[in-house]
């Protein structure tokens, strides 16, 4: 009878034990998911109206962007390089007149890059060389720059109502995992300077972190202010750039060797951190003073990563990524 009871405490004891790893497992790891919340439905049935929903949001604000530009500076996309010089030309002469006229050049500019950026589309280097026509090369920097992240907070925002069955993929957990592994190793640094470095150096696309960040916990002042700063080289050198748009009277003048050079620093720019990535983290890692992986580390990280790209496994994605940075 002793032993019964015994064995009875036991399990009791167990269970509860059970109980209490399972919730600060929860507590921990936000994307967590039990077997009793996991979605009934596939994430495709719930990813599809967010898509559209998604898409309509898209179109209809870049209707309005386009009628504002339209009806308040009477422009039009340029189709042709004579179109995109006449448009430089013609934003130029407004902003230089009034006080009046410069803000609604500023304002459509705004409008136009925050959508841009909001939902991700190419084509930030080519309001990154307006802005460095218009405003010059320091304050086009910083006003591109504050867009950028201003865009990026958006971006941030649509997320958290259109993304979350997207973490449901194996191909988008899989790169959140990873993501959230590189934020424990480096969380002695700290969150902002982590964010600051993948925003310098953006081994990971810009738009995948603007995706996962609300879901990782990552509050919105380290992602504005890491955003703002680490986009800030890349719109330094297009708005240096800038002044290729005097320089072109024909469509001959972009083989000439001095615009040649100029659009060539640009492109090897944006290979430093394909190229010469492992080294660069090396060194910065010195410079910081924090211990940076070995040649068998970032070995094993691969590994571990190409593991994780081949299974194939029928739990929910969400208990597959690990804790975040608290």
């Amino acid at each position: 009878m002793a032993s019964h009871d015994i064995t009875s405490s036991s399990s009791d004891i167990e269970k509860a034990t059970t109980t209490i790893d399972d919730n600060d497992t929860m507590a921990q790891d936000p994307l967590h998911t039990t077997p009793s919340t996991k979605p009934t439905t596939s994430p495709w049935q719930r990813l599809i109206p967010r898509i559209l929903a998604f898409i309509v949001i898209g179109l209809v604000s870049l209707m309005l962007s386009l009628t504002l530009a339209r009806h308040v500076l009477g422009i039009e996309l340029p189709h042709t390089l004579e179109d995109v010089k006449n448009t430089a030309t013609h934003l130029e002469d407004m902003a230089s007149t009034t006080w009046t006229e410069s803000l609604k050049v500023a304002s459509v500019f705004a409008a136009l890059y925050l959508w841009q950026q909001a939902f991700s589309m190419p084509g930030s280097v080519l309001f990154n060389l307006l802005s460095g026509h218009l405003y010059g090369i320091i304050m086009g920097t910083l006003w591109t720059s504050f867009l950028t992240a201003l865009g990026a907070t958006l971006a941030y925002g649509l997320a958290m109502l259109v993304a979350e069955p997207f973490l449901e993929l194996n191909w988008v957990s899989r790169k959140a995992a990873a993501m959230t592994r590189q934020m424990r190793r480096e969380q002695s640094v700290g969150l902002f300077w982590w964010l600051l470095f993948v925003r310098l150096f953006p081994f990971t696309p810009y738009w995948f972190i603007n995706m996962v960040s609300p879901f990782l916990n990552i509050p919105i002042a380290p992602f504005f202010w890491s955003t703002f700063l680490g986009s800030m080289p890349y719109n330094f050198i297009c708005a240096q750039a800038g002044a290729v748009l005097g320089e072109l009277s024909s469509t001959a003048d972009i083989f000439s060797v001095g615009l040649v050079i100029k659009l060539l620093l640009v492109s090897l720019i944006s290979l430093v951190p394909v190229v010469w990535g492992k080294k660069i983290k090396r060194i910065a890692a010195r410079y910081l003073g924090r211990p940076s992986m070995n040649d068998d580390e970032e070995k094993e990280d691969d590994d571990m990563e190409m593991a994780e790209a081949t299974a194939t496994t029928s739990t929910s994605p969400y208990t597959r990524i690990p804790n975040t940075v608290q």
